[in-house]
Order: C-alpha cells, then structure tokens, then sequence
C-alpha cells in the first residue's frame, strides 16, 4: 500500500503549482502496531518537505511581485540569484530568490533590490524562537534541547544548547527593553494593549540569592522578586538582578504596577519581611505612601523559638523565683495572641518583663543551663528589635484576616519557590552570569504568567492567528 503526499497552492481560485512532497509504503495485511500510521521520524520528514515547499512558495511570489516597476510597470532587469537560510520549527529551509537592479525611470544609479530584504525575512522564524524561549526558561539549556530536539524536525543534527540559550536571552533582553527603554520600544506608536485600572494592589515582595559565576568577583547575587494581587485576584510576577548593569530598580516595580492596572488613585499594600527597604522601593515606584504590612510569618517564626525554649527555662529556674515562673508559664504563652490581636505595647512591655526577670538566674545555674538562658534572651532581644524597627508595619493581624485581607508575604516566597529557585536555586549545579540571569528571569516571568504570546503578538501582530483549515477526511 503507497500513500503519497501532495502540496497544492492556489491563488484566486487557481492552482499554481501542484508537486509531491512525500512518499510512505506499508503493507495491505497483516499490519503490526508500530506499523499504524506514521511514524515520529516520518512525520518529521513529512512536515519537514512540505514546510520547505510552502515557503519556497510564498518566496517565489514575493519575488515575482516585485518584478515590474511601481512607477513604470517595466519588468526590472535581473542582477543574480542568492540564498538565504531560514530555521523553522520543521526544519531548516534554504530558499533562493532574484535580486533586481532599480528601473532607470526614477533616475539616479542602479542599486541592486532583493525583496527579501524588504520583507525582512527572519533567520529563526517567530514560533521557533518562542518555543526557544518558554522550554530554555522552563528546563536547563540542554535539556530543553535534547527535548526539542527529539520532538520536532528542527535539522538532523538536533538543537544546539548554546543557540538555545542565545536566543532565549535575546527575547530576555527584548522584555527587559520594553521595562528599561519604554520610548525606544513603543516607537513610532505603542503596540502594548491597555490594561484596565485597578482600585486595589497588593505587593508582594521579598528577596533571594544565586550563585555567582564570579566574573565580578562576587559569589552571589541578589535577586528581587515578587507577585502582585489586583483587586483580590492573583497577578503578573516580576524579577531583577539588583547587580546588573542596566538594571533600575524603580522602573522595574513600576513597570510591574502598571502592568497590573496602577494608577495614581490605586491604593497599594505593600506585604514584605521588613529587610532590605523593599517596601519602601514600592512606595517610591508608587509616587506616594504605601500601606506597609510586616509579614505575620516572619514575626511567628522568630516568636516560635522563644516558645518552644520557655518550658526548658521554667524547669531549670525551679520554684525558687515565682514571678519568673508565672511570667514563663502564665504570661508568655498569651504572646502570640496579644500580638495576633494588635496588642504590640502589652507585648513589648511583656517581653522586657520576662528579659529582665531571666537576667538574675544566670548567676544561679550550671554553665549549660546559663547558655540556654543567654539563648533565650538573645531570641527575645532579637524579636524585639525586629518589631520596634518595622513599627510602621504591624496591624492588627486578627481585624486584617477578617476583612480578607493579606497578611504575609506567601505570595513571595511561592514566587521564589517557583520562579527562582526550580531554575535557578542551590539544588541546581550551575552558576549563571548576571546578565544571564537576570535576561531569563525576565523570560519565566513572562512564562509563568502565560503572557509570552501575548508579548510576542506586541512584535509580531499575526504571531499564532494563522489557523489551518479542517478538511473531511
């Protein structure tokens, strides 16, 4: 049994040309299961002919479209031939058009004219360069293309890890344009669709470390990272490298903003661990005061120590001091609560009480008893230095939890789970430049957002509309 495949193109109605692009044999009986269909490599061969085919197609009428003269209507003369190659997600297609020499009628020298210079026929082709993209950010470089690599008839000798990262920073650094050269970018007109304004944004915002290749002489650095909630619905993610060289930090987080809907009536929260004056990067990319909320996680974490070590206090001060003991086993446990509650001057004023109370037992106890001791107060100096630094951050948890209301920053740190440290983090063995870095960051963003379409649709207005026809089979 033969099964021929044939490409047909028609225009206006009428076949140009018609001509046999592939051939599969098999047998009449007695077919076996892997003899169903096609196969992966003849489908790639397949799609490999006709995508060669159909192109060829489209250059040959470019190329006799530009044939005659738009002043004159005179065929214009030819000079030479040249070709040129194009990589497609079904293979790489080497195609051959006419350079022309201008027509005399519009006076001054003959200047050669190659339509395809005109059309500005890519090197890679739009789809290949996305799928580049969204499996390089997804999966490390050669992985994604030994995958690829597998799947699509790109060429015969696979994908090339180093033209994969290439091209995947490329789009990086066109996502990192549209942020750090808006002019530039929207020139001449802007091509961004307009997003809807918001009346509320919470900002989620906190900050990591990857390792360094150490080309700066540093071992790592640091990455800001974040996700924003609009209006009570989950929004668009944002990354930096704080160390690149091209990187503004202000443009950044406004450009994160505006793209979910800020305008200067939003009102923004702003959930953060109170390190690194990130919050006050949102106030300042927001041109106004930002309601600041310290993240409750944060504040339980370092809480937690002081009560799990407070029972192994008690014991060890006895009975011989009763008001430590109550404040050990009657007072300290209602913390959390007096806390969760907005009861932050009851608490602080608690905390110097139990700090002061522990202070006379560490002349009465073994060495290792008074290390715990020292520990313990430690713990409880350190928690209250953070809350009295991040005073401007603390709310009353229960009322914000009430009214639906965000009160940690899990927002950032999922984000820093998904977008950095699967890609990115200690697990993975390899250290990235910062220019790498910080170009595929842009890229996940935009993946794990399912808004790299949409941007690629900013460059390319047809990218993804073109949709082949069903016909009865």
């Amino acid at each position: 049994m033969e099964f021929r495949i044939w490409v047909e193109a028609r225009l206006a109605g009428r076949v140009l040309e018609r001509q046999l692009v592939a051939q599969v044999e098999r047998e009449a009986s007695g077919i076996g299961p892997e003899e169903i269909g096609l196969t992966l490599e003849e489908g790639k061969t397949v799609l490999r002919q006709v995508q060669a085919r159909m192109i060829q197609t489209q250059v040959e009428a470019v190329e006799a479209a530009h044939r005659k003269c738009d002043q004159c209507g005179r065929n214009q003369r030819i000079k030479d031939r040249r070709t040129r190659c194009v990589r497609t997600v079904f293979g790489v297609v080497r195609v051959s058009c006419r350079r022309y020499l201008r027509c005399t009628c519009r006076g001054g020298k003959r200047i050669a004219l190659w339509p395809l210079n005109g059309r500005q026929l890519p090197g890679t082709t739009p789809e290949l360069e996305y799928l580049y993209a969204t499996w390089g950010s997804r999966i490390p470089y050669r992985r994604a293309a030994a995958l690829l690599g597998e799947l699509l008839p790109i060429c015969k000798d696979g994908v090339s890890h180093a033209t994969l990262r290439r091209r995947t920073l490329t789009v990086g650094a066109r996502l990192d344009q549209r942020v750090t050269e808006p002019a530039e970018y929207d020139w001449p007109e802007s091509r961004r669709e307009p997003v809807p304004a918001a009346k509320r944004l919470s900002v989620a915002i906190d900050g990591t470390y990857v390792r360094a290749d150490g080309m700066r002489g540093l071992r790592e650095y640091h990455v800001v990272a974040g996700r924003i909630e609009r209006d009570g619905q989950l929004g668009g993610r944002f990354a930096w490298v704080a160390q690149h060289r091209a990187c503004d930090a202000g443009a950044f987080m406004k450009a994160a903003l505006q793209s979910n809907g800020w305008t200067a009536k939003s009102q923004v929260r702003v959930l953060a661990d109170g390190a690194d004056g990130l919050a006050n990067l949102v106030s300042g990319a927001a041109e106004k005061k930002t309601r600041r909320v310290l993240d409750w996680f944060h504040i339980s974490m370092r809480l937690r120590p002081i009560e799990q070590m407070s029972p192994g206090i008690a014991i060890a001060a006895g009975g011989s001091d009763s008001v430590l003991t109550e404040l050990l086993n009657e007072k300290l446990p209602r913390l959390r609560y007096q806390m969760w509650n907005g009861k932050w001057r009851a608490a602080l004023d608690r905390m110097g009480k139990i700090h002061r109370a522990t202070k006379r037992l560490l002349d009465s106890l073994s060495t290792a008893d008074a290390e715990r001791v020292r520990r313990f107060r430690q713990h409880i100096i350190d928690l209250r230095d953070y809350l009295r630094s991040n005073r401007s951050g603390l709310k009353n948890y229960a009322l914000e939890r009430r009214k639906g209301r965000r009160i940690s920053s899990a927002l950032a740190e999922s984000v820093m789970s998904h977008l950095v440290n699967q890609r990115m983090g200690k697990r993975q063995p390899m250290r990235w430049s910062c220019e790498g870095a910080h170009l595929l960051l842009q890229v996940r963003c935009a993946v794990l957002d399912k808004q790299l379409d949409t941007l690629f649709r900013e460059w390319h207005p047809n990218f993804r509309k073109q949709q082949a026809a069903p016909l009865p089979v």
